[in-house]
């Protein structure tokens, strides 16, 4: 029997399949929004229900043989497509891999598990249980241990490899284990060598107490320097900051304040406004398509970093943010001063907490929950474990030792969450900050000055139509080598983080 002749229409029938599974994915992200941000603490039952039901709908979707048949007619016709064309179909086959690889059962399984877990989670942190988050954890991470196998086989990578190319195609152990090599061994003597700089400077003046209500009308101020519009963008809170992808015209963020602590909601608003401003600016001709989504979790984390820790940072924003401060929170124009708040800003952290932990020892924090996430899916390490081994790991790589479970190991959503092979991209997607901003400010000096009177746009005028706008279009390696003239290193993030902390004058 001859094999029939593929049909003009076969890529149009799997656009249609894979787009509607890109709106109930999107769909999916508003509910999991609202479980973080409005939903009753009580309706977290359910929302695992809605969510498992929408994850089996798009397994049926775009994990079915159906789909497997229809992208191998639209494959058969690849040659007639546009360039465009063709790379989404490459990611509709990449994301067909993953949801077929895995049974539908353990997928739904998963959705449903970890949407009740994060609840659990919410409550186990502020009481320091981890008994109480540890038998359902331990459930989910069965589930997420099989699927992991079965990815794996089908995908020809290892267990954990395989979560990490479910969320950072591209970015995989191989290019991953040389970089995290690299900053374990030469963060730890720049962070000695930075501290002993640090104590010759003059304590900084404390900022006090600010209400809820003066923060969150800084980030909005934040959000629109950024470049968020009213009509498009909203700010909630959360107990773990977020943003929203895949609702283009639509981004959502979050943030968390502490009234005791207003440098961590604004370092959190303009990491969110990051992420959020990536999402806004994908190419709105491929909104639902595969390749119409961002380019992974590290390229992701990167725009986020780049507004928070490399922009947001630097001497000139903080001109430009010091006086914003003293206008929005009053008080003592001398702790709202540029030098005070410049000081304030450089010192690095003695504390436990990755999301408020200082730009030099970040990728540190990172690092030790990849070792802990490697052992935990190899089934080296049990759930019972990881208590002690976290400490044991914190204590080698950041010299201290968590003072409760809440700044230790229950700090993160991500495992409640399911998220196995997603913490990587922090510490990639800071490294890949630097290497970028290292690029865009050589390629326009007007970025940092535009910093100084709170104009972001000439640096999104260069990061839009190379990364942005590119979206998944191409792959990560191509996305970087073209942006930056060379593959990702670790070099730029430590030559930014030595002119940053001991080359530039304190303050």
């Amino acid at each position: 029997m001859s094999t029939p002749a593929p049909q003009p229409d076969a890529y149009a029938r799997a656009v249609d399949r894979f787009t509607l599974a890109g709106k109930l994915s999107a769909a999916g992200m508003m509910l999991s929004w609202d479980g973080q941000t409005h939903m009753p603490r009580g309706g977290a039952w359910a929302r695992g229900e809605e969510m498992a039901a929408l994850t089996e709908v798009s397994a049926d979707l775009i994990g079915s043989r159906a789909a497997a048949d229809e992208l191998e007619e639209a494959e058969a016709m690849a040659g007639a497509l546009e360039a465009p064309e063709r790379a989404d179909l490459h990611e509709m086959r990449r994301l067909w891999a993953h949801a077929a690889a895995a049974p539908k059962a353990l997928q739904t399984a998963k959705a449903r598990i970890s949407q009740n877990l994060q609840a659990i989670w919410v409550d186990a942190r502020a009481n320091n249980d981890f008994a109480s988050f540890a038998v359902p954890f331990a459930e989910l991470l069965v589930v997420i241990r099989e699927i992991a196998a079965a990815k794996a086989e089908a995908l020809g990578l290892t267990p954990y490899g395989a979560m990490i190319d479910e969320y950072d195609p591209g970015v995989g152990e191989a290019m991953i284990d040389p970089i995290f090599a690299d900053l374990a061994r030469s963060l730890p003597p720049l962070i000695a060598e930075v501290r002993e700089r640090q104590a010759r400077w003059p304590a900084p003046l404390l900022f006090g107490e600010v209400p809820v209500e003066s923060q969150a009308a800084l980030s909005r101020r934040l959000a629109a320097a950024v470049g968020h519009r009213s009509e498009n963008f909203r700010i909630d809170a959360a107990p773990h900051p977020f943003s929203v992808p895949h609702s283009p015209g639509d981004v959502r963020f979050t943030t968390r304040y502490d009234v005791t602590n207003p440098r961590f909601s604004i370092l959190a608003t303009l990491h969110e406004a990051g992420h959020a401003m990536y999402e806004f600016n994908l190419p709105r001709e491929f909104a639902f398509h595969p390749a119409g989504l961002a380019r992974g979790a590290s390229m992701h984390e990167s725009q986020s970093l780049s507004l928070e820790m490399l922009a947001g940072r630097s001497r000139e924003f903080l001109t430009f943010l010091a006086p914003l401060m003293a206008e929005t929170f009053g008080g003592d124009s001398a702790v709202w001063s540029v030098a005070n708040v410049h000081n304030a800003w450089r010192r690095l952290d003695n504390g436990f907490i990755r999301v408020e932990a200082d730009e030099v020892s970040y990728p540190l924090h990172v690092i030790m929950r990849y070792r802990l996430e490697r052992a935990l899916i190899a089934g080296d390490l049990t759930v019972a474990d990881i208590p002690a081994a976290w400490d044991e790991l914190f204590e080698q790589l950041i010299g201290r030792t968590p003072p409760s479970l809440g700044q230790g190991c229950l700090q993160d959503i991500h495992w409640a969450a399911g998220l196995f092979g997603y913490f990587p991209n922090y510490a990639m997607g800071a490294v890949l900050a630097a290497q970028f901003f290292e690029r865009a400010t050589a390629d326009d000096p007007q970025i940092l000055p535009a910093l100084a009177r709170g104009d972001f746009a000439p640096y999104f005028a260069w990061v839009r139509p190379r990364i942005h706008e590119r979206a998944s279009l191409t792959d990560f390696a191509s996305l970087v080598a073209d942006a930056t003239g060379q593959p990702l290193g670790p070099e730029p993030f430590k030559r930014h983080l030595r002119r940053r902390y001991l080359e530039e004058p304190q303050p």
